[in-house]
């Protein structure tokens, strides 16, 4: 019956989340920061690759550059469309750390063993220095509607613990009200702390009931928000939703990479 697929499809991404959480919880083993970083970095990149569409390549990342020239900040783990080029040679076993063109990226996951203010305002301004996407004018059938290009990649923020829900909140609007000039489109989608929150940040029409009024609420675009209902089951599945779509949507983009080759040329 679908009702009780339902119910085991559920179940199965709650042990998802489980298993997500105690990988993490097995990495602390490890005596130095370093190791429990990559380790757990490893773990959250193994779950995507194990659940998100075959048309998604995903490595431990490195950063994401424009054909311009200019390149993000550290990130931990990247989702790439499998069109885009690759850059493995110093991650022939899968371990190591590799790179992407931003056009061709579907998502990014900062990842953190302990979310506070600092490690939280760390993975905002590498979230926020993801160059921008270019206009899909000429590169997508008229017939196709692409919403938000300029929002991709996904950008999650992933961590096995943290402050609570309301610190964080606080902190993070705190952040870009000091940093007015990151664009929404910069800044994370979803932030999730394992088996405790996750914050989303609202889209255009996303509303919310109010318990109180019993009304739909929508949301401002761009506004954080915090679910604590099944955190690790709804974080799951936005994330996986969101590259499913963006892995769907990215099969009609002309996606085009021969100015990087004039730029390599270039004399230096």
């Amino acid at each position: 019956m679908p009702a009780n697929f339902h119910a085991r499809l559920r179940k199965y991404y709650l042990k998802v989340g489980e298993v997500l959480r105690g990988d993490a919880e097995v990495a602390s083993v490890f005596p130095n920061t370093t190791d429990i970083g990559l380790s757990r970095e490893r773990f959250y990149a193994d779950f995507l690759k194990q659940h998100a569409p075959s048309k998604c390549n995903v490595f431990l990342g490195g950063f994401l550059f424009h054909t311009d020239g200019t390149e993000s900040k550290q990130l931990d783990v990247i989702v790439a469309t499998d069109t885009a080029p690759r850059y493995n040679f110093n991650n022939l076993s899968g371990d190591g750390k590799s790179f992407s063109p931003v056009e061709g990226t579907l998502g990014v996951a900062s990842i953190k063993s302990t979310l506070d203010k600092a490690q939280l305002h760390h993975a905002l301004a590498g979230i926020a220095s993801i160059p921008p996407t270019e206009s899909l004018d000429g590169r997508v059938s008229f017939t196709i509607k692409i919403k938000n290009y300029e929002d991709w990649p996904y950008k999650i923020v992933y961590a096995n613990d943290g402050l609570s829900s309301d610190t964080i909140l606080k902190h993070l609007n705190d952040f870009y009200s000091s940093n007015p000039q990151v664009p929404i489109a910069r800044r994370p989608n979803i932030i999730h702390v394992a088996g405790k929150y996750a914050v989303f940040r609202a889209d255009e029409g996303i509303s919310r009931f109010d318990p109180v009024t019993k009304i739909c609420m929508p949301f401002e675009p761009g506004v954080f928000w915090v679910s604590t209902t099944d955190p690790d089951l709804q974080a799951i599945c936005f994330v996986l939703h969101n590259l499913q779509q963006r892995a769907a949507a990215s099969t009609h983009i002309l996606y085009r990479y021969g100015d990087l080759i004039n730029k390599i040329m270039e004399p230096v």
